[in-house]
């Protein structure tokens, strides 16, 4: 293993809808920033029309693992919905 993958590293995660942040966190592990985000989703995503309805079931369903190694190999992840005229971003970046 190298140094980097010693180092101590922060996920910053925030959320922002329409350009507006909603919300910021700081995670210890890609597992944590991924459950701020899926807690988060879940409570918005009964109020979804359908089609940002099936993303958000995707990435909770799917997307997941990839987002984890995106994390993992020190890649930021986006996760963005929209519905008509609004935006809700999710964005987890890796912080050595």
């Amino acid at each position: 293993m190298t140094t980097q993958q010693h180092a101590a590293r922060l996920y910053y995660c925030e959320c922002y809808v329409n350009e507006h942040r909603l919300g910021a966190y700081d995670a210890h592990s890609p597992r944590e920033a991924l459950r701020w985000v899926r807690i988060s989703l879940m409570m918005i995503a009964i109020t979804l029309d359908e089609e940002p309805y099936r993303q958000a079931r995707a990435w909770l369903d799917d997307g997941q693992p990839t987002a984890a190694r995106d994390l993992e190999e020190g890649n930021p992840h986006t996760l963005t919905l929209k519905q008509r005229t609004t935006a809700a971003t999710w964005t987890i970046s890796p912080i050595t």
